[in-house]
């Protein structure tokens, strides 16, 4: 599908170019999935400690957890169309400079300029969907965005063992930074070809000047943002600890279960779809949420629980994904709501990730802390359950037209 020039910005739904900038944002995702199957090898080959390989898949949070904010008003300032072309291409650069680190400190540094170019990718690319759809299709197109993160990390984690057995961890790096550079030039392709439809963009700039707090100020942003606090306070750690909870309670390899971890985490992606299809066909959003934090609080009790057989946590693990995925999918579809110009998108997904980010921070070291002091994984699950019926509290909080 072209680009029609004669018609105006939200008239029509490019959907070509939107799959395409979607394929473009799990380009920057495979950045996250190629790190943990390298850990060992790097812990290996550089002698290092548990902490210091950890700081490989830790500094994408922490940046994160510092930067949402800044980075989303700095887009907001200068245009997302810019950024989105330089953040992916700072992704892949970082990318290919990391696979000629010779040492972790080397390897972090490139890891930053991956971070930095993620952060800044996911905060722009959403105001240009939100240009190339119609109002009736953005719940969708913003649901189907929301699974980035699921469908890029979770191919990249089921190809990088097989590509770092045969050929070494940093032809997962190569593989991983070519696909950004090239999505680079696809986004500065598409944007280019939409020009007209994305004068809407360029022409709120004016209005950031004064304006650039105005959106993320209001109580529906935070609360958003703190939706997304609770989501990732869950979610992440849980399905990172899966690998580690489940080799201690089965005989199948760690391969193995690195693949079944990859699979729950790729079928989050179902409810970020499903949250933008619902959405369109009516379905509140408090519904869709509500669902998705009571099967998330519900299904960890059954994950982390040593009396339950494997199969049945391993399905409550695909279940705990798949439905939490609403969340997201529900929050980035929420965003044309709250804002009062698509520049505005920036910040307040920029407040969604920085919360987002504190969370991770916070769950990765609350989860075990709970499991080391009871002696028992299901104090993860109890600890998680009750972070659900937070986020069940918070989804009545707030109304948002």
């Amino acid at each position: 599908m072209t680009a029609n020039t004669s018609e105006g910005p939200g008239e029509r739904t490019y959907w070509v170019s939107v799959l395409l900038l979607f394929a473009a944002g799990c380009s920057v995702a495979l950045h996250i999935g190629k790190a943990p199957p390298a850990l060992p090898v790097l812990r290996e080959m550089w002698d290092l400690s548990l902490t210091r390989t950890g700081m490989v898949i830790s500094i994408y949070t922490l940046l994160i957890a510092l930067l949402g904010i800044p980075l989303g008003l700095l887009v907001r300032q200068f245009g997302n169309v810019r950024f989105a072309v330089a953040g992916i291409a700072m992704a892949g650069i970082g990318s290919m400079l990391g696979a000629d680190a010779g040492s972790l400190n080397i390897l972090l540094l490139t890891r930053a300029l991956e971070g930095l170019g993620w952060i800044v990718t996911v905060v722009s690319l959403p105001s240009i969907l939100t240009s190339l759809s119609a109002s009736r299709d953005r719940p969708l197109v913003l649901g189907i965005w929301g699974a980035f993160v699921p469908v890029g990390a979770g191919a990249m984690l089921l190809i990088a063992p097989t590509m770092q057995t045969r050929s070494g961890w940093p032809l997962s790096w190569q593989v991983a930074g070519f696909a950004s550079l090239a999505a680079a030039i696809l986004v500065l392709f598409i944007t280019r070809r939409h020009a007209k439809s994305l004068t809407l963009l360029a022409a709120d700039k004016s209005r950031c000047q004064t304006g650039r707090l105005d959106d993320i100020a209001k109580p529906a942003a935070w609360f958003m943002g703190l939706c997304f606090f609770v989501y990732s306070f869950q979610y992440t750690p849980v399905v990172s600890f899966l690998p580690t909870l489940f080799l201690e309670s089965t005989s199948l390899s760690l391969a193995t279960l690195s693949y079944l971890t990859a699979f729950v985490i790729m079928s989050n992606a179902v409810g970020n779809v499903s949250a933008g299809i619902l959405l369109r066909r009516g379905i509140g959003y408090q519904k869709l949420m509500s669902l998705g934090f009571l099967v998330m609080g519900g299904a960890t009790l059954v994950i982390f629980f040593d009396a339950v057989p494997f199969p049945l946590r391993l399905l409550a693990a695909a279940l705990f994904s798949s439905v939490s995925g609403l969340i997201p999918g529900t929050l980035f579809a929420l965003v044309p709501r709250v804002i009062s110009s698509p520049e505005g998108a920036a910040p307040v997904i920029g407040l969604m990730l920085q919360l987002s980010g504190v969370a991770q921070l916070i769950g990765a070291v609350l989860l075990p802390y709970a499991v080391e002091v009871s002696g028992s994984w299901f104090a993860a699950g109890v600890v998680t359950s009750f972070a659900g019926c937070a986020g069940l509290l918070l989804v009545r909080l707030v109304w948002i037209r």
